[in-house]
């Protein structure tokens, strides 16, 4: 109940235009194939200390199909980003409307975690191009962010990321590991690796001692 009235607050706080920071979209390569699956991710760069957002985003839903990121949750859903901690994120509003194209994402951070701050991916929408598919452009038409604060800021879009389709085009690579995670996970490794070659030395060490205290009983 109490993030709900914490997202209630923030939705009906006084909003600002942000001097800091902006949001826009971005995709490795907005050339794509028909026929074939591709990611458009949120970004945010700069932005100063915020806990929740509330975002508006369009696109045209005659060209372009939205895939479901949660199959268990009812509705379309897009993917949470690594912008926000999704450890400890309540989720007001994940949802696509897949046949106005229409997508609402409004989330907040809950207590004890820390505000986010500066660049990161607020969001990942994944897409089917059927093989009509020609021109299709992907808009932010609401951008806001809270703080723990109360405060809002409202953000104006960049231009609207522009996608062209094509049989001949290149199939979108999938989105490859964080360098964060990447990371994370090979000193996993090294410590699993560690831990394996200690635990080798100690085992050898303790047979040779046990040969050798075997052969001084010998004597």
């Amino acid at each position: 109940m109490k993030y709900m009235l914490y997202i209630a607050t923030l939705l009906a706080s006084l909003s600002t235009f942000a001097e800091q920071g902006r949001i826009y979209l971005e995709t490795p390569n907005p050339q794509i194939k028909t026929g074939s699956e591709f990611y458009v991710d949120v970004m945010v760069a700069e932005l100063p200390d915020v806990y929740g957002t509330q975002l508006t985003l369009n696109y045209d839903s005659q060209s372009i199909t939205f895939i479901d990121q949660d199959t268990k949750t009812r509705g379309a859903q897009l993917e949470h980003g690594n912008f926000l901690n999704t450890r400890n994120l309540y989720v007001l509003r994940n949802q696509a409307n897949t046949q106005h194209g229409t997508i609402q994402y409004i989330v907040s951070q809950v207590a004890p975690v820390k505000s986010a701050s500066g660049d990161g991916r607020l969001a990942r929408l994944y897409f089917t191009a059927p093989d009509n598919a020609a021109i299709n452009t992907i808009s932010i038409e609401v951008a806001e962010f809270g703080t723990r604060n109360g405060e809002k800021y409202t953000y104006k879009a960049n231009t609207p990321l522009s996608l062209q389709f094509d049989s001949g085009y290149q199939v979108q690579a999938s989105p490859g590991i964080s360098i964060k995670t990447w990371i994370i996970s090979l000193a996993i490794v090294l410590s699993l690796i560690a831990l394996t070659v200690f635990f080798l030395r100690s085992r050898a060490l303790k047979l040779k001692m046990k040969n050798i205290t075997a052969s001084q009983a010998l004597q």
